[in-house]
């Protein structure tokens, strides 16, 4: 009978313990990512504060003491921000990107794919936004960075950070189209007007939101005028009053206009502009030129 009685307890205990060990081990869980959550706003007040070695160190240890939690990765994207904010961009990218590889549908890869963009257009040279631009430098790193925008801004419609995309995206395709525009300039002078078309052409079609694209179909339209393809001109000035009927290049396109008289109408093929990511080698430009005046 002992026996009998002690088979309920028995039972009893069998269901008890296993509840027991899983809502202790659910604590220890929950402890576990409390601990972590406070070592990682820790982190972030030496962040806040900008005590960039002690927030490195912060971060590190969040990575290390709390590898299980999801502030580890946290912690590791903060360390990207840490390089950025200390204008090693670089090396901001570079972690950014690594951070992306193991990371790719994070809520955080929002942040990490614009502050790529950023890391971008910090590495452009401060003087590309002087008039005129230097054409002794190299584009790449300005092309990277209109790009990396142009990404961003396709692939985030609605990320918080878009209207700061869309404003360095401006600021980007001008530096992009003063440097055409310049070139444009430049044939000008040396009345190669064909390689001048070219590159309005560019200014229009390939860099929009510049703000010197009504400037461009001015000159554009001036330009066919004086190769005799009325059409094209036409074209080019009416393109202008209706694309940007509050630019001050309004009243000129009119008298242009006038001045043409009515007829056919062509409108600018942007499609045909090629330009460049770099001036080709032998080609003759402001900068050759600049180069063969040194040479002698």
């Amino acid at each position: 009978m002992s026996g009998l009685r002690a088979l309920p307890v028995a039972l009893a205990l069998s269901v008890l313990l296993p509840a027991c060990a899983g809502t202790q081990s659910a604590r220890a869980n929950l402890h576990y990512s409390d601990e972590a959550h406070e070592a990682y706003e820790r982190a972030m007040e030496r962040f806040r504060d900008e005590e960039w070695p002690e927030a490195t160190e912060a971060f590190r240890a969040v990575q290390h003491d709390y590898s299980a939690s999801r502030y580890a990765s946290l912690a590791e994207l903060r360390l990207a921000d840490v390089l950025f904010r200390q204008e090693t961009f670089t090396e901001a990218l570079a972690a950014y990107r690594a951070w992306l590889r193991y990371h790719p549908s994070s809520d955080e890869s929002v942040h990490a794919h614009f502050m790529i963009a950023r890391c971008y257009v910090a590495q452009m040279p401060d003087d590309w936004f002087l008039v005129p631009p230097s054409f002794e430098r190299d584009l790449s790193s300005v092309h990277d960075a209109e790009g990396a925008l142009a990404r961003f801004i396709r692939d985030y419609p609605e990320a918080t950070q878009l209207a700061e995309a869309r404003r360095l995206l401006g600021e980007v395709r001008l530096v992009l189209a003063r440097h055409e525009y310049y070139v444009a300039e430049f044939y000008v002078t040396r009345e190669r007007y064909p390689a001048a078309i070219n590159r309005l052409l560019g200014v229009i079609g390939n860099y929009e939101g510049s703000g010197l694209e009504a400037r461009a179909l001015l000159q554009l339209g001036e330009l066919y005028l004086r190769t005799d393809r009325s059409p094209e001109a036409r074209g080019a000035f009416q393109a202008l009053l209706e694309a940007y009927p509050r630019s001050p290049e309004v009243e000129s396109a009119r008298r242009f206009l006038a001045r043409v008289g009515p007829g056919a109408a062509v409108a600018p093929d942007l499609a045909s502009a090629v330009i460049p990511a770099a001036a080709p080698a032998r080609a003759t430009t402001p900068e050759t030129t600049r180069a063969r005046t040194r040479q002698r």
